[in-house]
């Protein structure tokens, strides 16, 4: 008979490195704790469970979370309201039209949402938009000098990793970085019997490109894949789907929950290179802010970790990253390199963002980077402000894409950019955000486990709250919100695979 006093636990994070930590986290609190490295071994009727896994790879492990008396798992069964960065800037315009006083209406940049495919109907898919703010910005710019001009940076709805960001400032600029439709229609033409279309283009632009994808991931479904443009995406199952001659695994047994939606795209990045119509078609164009003052000489943002628990608890952590591009600064208009432009590190070999220090901790920038003697206090009091906002706003609004469990919690890496004047402006939200041992990143990823932990293992009621051997890791995370009594009780008891 099982003991019903011993926590089942699963620890196979994205960040491998973390793994022994993580252990090492949950035995200190909970000692009698049983370790499972092998899924296969891990008992489907216990009833307390605790996994921390790839936020991408969740289909058998929300099942047994589901059957569990007591249990947490690291990932929401769906947070596309936030990790999307269409439903983003749809979640902030919902709540902001709600709430015109709300924090995020002058902390986002204004965003607008498009539907692109080739450069030839460029000016119809801003017609289509549902603001045309951005067309009218691009007409304008054409009569001004590049200096003067409302500057706009494009990224896709989906992919992370910096791929297919573009900065431009016109009509022309912008449909030259998408594929032109005569060149499909050419690629069409040649494509042969033995070598399907979508297979041919993917292997193509992997093997020609500049950059591999730093994780190593295979390819996940696209825009186009079904599934992913609603809630069906908890119900489908759409493993298997790789960019590889292997064949796809078994579905799976009709008692596991469906693997969650993975949010990589095969594209990768190249700088100059046309966006892939074919693989990319939901783009956001957000209005890209010149006026910043440079960490040595180079453009930077902050990486903010957010941790939401339950039915719904967000905590800020207090120890952030200060995330450099490689290379200097200058306005678009003199260096349109995106080198200098991207502060994202995956963009950068590892060797580089070592060599040049690209990864810093924010709290050790200088005091006098901007004005006033307490501006990094004011910096991390807005982005507190600013993300308890931002996942209010997110649940109340679009709840069928932020699905909030108390079984469940999720830990997003949410970027800002410091402007000239000290404003936070919020860019997006990452899930499952990638940790490095490298330089202060490693120490800063240690402490924050600790401290997720720790409020995991009380959400759990594992760790009786206020105990003050705990008092250090708990004072790291700042508790922004508790939205728990304000929300409707969920009427989702288990997740399970379609049909």
């Amino acid at each position: 008979m099982e003991d019903k006093t011993k926590m089942h636990v699963f620890i196979r994070a994205a960040s491998p490195w973390l793994d022994s930590h993580l252990k090492a986290l949950i035995q200190r609190h909970v000692p009698s704790s049983i370790f499972y490295d092998d899924f296969s071994d891990f008992p489907l009727d216990a009833s307390v469970v605790f996994h921390f896994c790839d936020g991408w790879e969740l289909n058998r492990n929300f099942a047994v979370v589901s059957a569990a008396d007591r249990a947490l798992i690291n990932a929401y069964p769906n947070s596309d309201a936030l990790a999307r960065k269409n439903y983003l800037a749809r979640v902030v315009e919902h709540w902001t039209a709600k709430n015109p006083q709300s924090i995020l209406k002058t902390h986002a940049p204004p965003t607008v949402r498009l539907s692109l495919d080739y450069a030839e109907y460029v000016d119809d898919a801003l017609t289509a938009a549902d603001d045309l703010s951005l067309l009218c910005s691009l007409e304008e710019n054409e009569s001004r000098p590049a200096e003067e001009r409302e500057w706009w940076i494009l990224k896709p709805a989906l992919v992370d990793c910096g791929a297919g960001i573009r900065l431009f400032s016109t009509m022309e600029e912008l449909a030259s970085h998408l594929e032109l439709a005569e060149d499909e229609v050419e690629d069409e033409d040649e494509e042969s019997e033995e070598e399907p279309a979508a297979e041919r283009d993917v292997v193509a632009r992997l093997t020609t490109a500049d950059k591999m994808p730093v994780d190593g991931s295979e390819f996940s479904p696209t825009l186009a894949t079904p599934g992913l443009d609603s809630l069906d995406g908890l119900f489908t199952a759409i493993g298997g789907n790789k960019a590889n001659h292997n064949p796809p695994p078994p579905p799976p047994p009709p008692s596991a929950a469906v693997t969650r939606a993975p949010k990589k795209q095969p594209y990768v990045f190249k700088e100059g290179g046309r966006i892939p119509s074919s693989e990319m078609r939901e783009f956001v164009a957000q209005r890209y802010i010149t006026s910043i003052t440079p960490l040595e000489n180079r453009k930077w943002h902050i990486r903010a970790y957010v941790l939401s628990i339950g039915r719904l608890k967000v905590h800020v952590f207090r120890e952030m990253l200060a995330l450099l591009a490689l290379e200097d600064y200058a306005p678009p208009w003199r260096n349109p390199s995106l080198g200098s432009s991207l502060t994202n590190t995956a963009l950068q070999d590892e060797e580089d963002f070592v060599r040049r220090g690209s990864m810093r901790d924010f709290w050790a920038t200088p005091d006098d980077l901007l004005p006033g003697k307490r501006w990094k206090e004011h910096v991390f009091d807005q982005i507190c402000e600013v993300s308890a906002e931002l996942f209010r706003g997110a649940v109340h609004t679009m709840a069928d894409r932020f699905t909030t469990l108390d079984k469940c919690f999720e830990l997003f890496g949410v970027d800002f950019l410091v402007g000239a004047d000290g404003t936070a402006w919020l860019l997006e939200v990452n899930e499952t955000p990638a940790f490095y041992e490298q330089g202060v990143a490693g120490p800063i990823a240690l402490r924050l486990m600790e401290s997720v932990i720790l409020i995991a293992m009380e959400h759990m009621g594992m760790v009786e709250p206020g105990d003050e051997r705990n008092g250090e890791a708990r004072k790291r995370m700042v508790e922004v919100l508790d939205e728990t009594n304000r929300l409707a009780k969920s009427n989702i008891t288990e997740i399970t695979a379609g049909d």
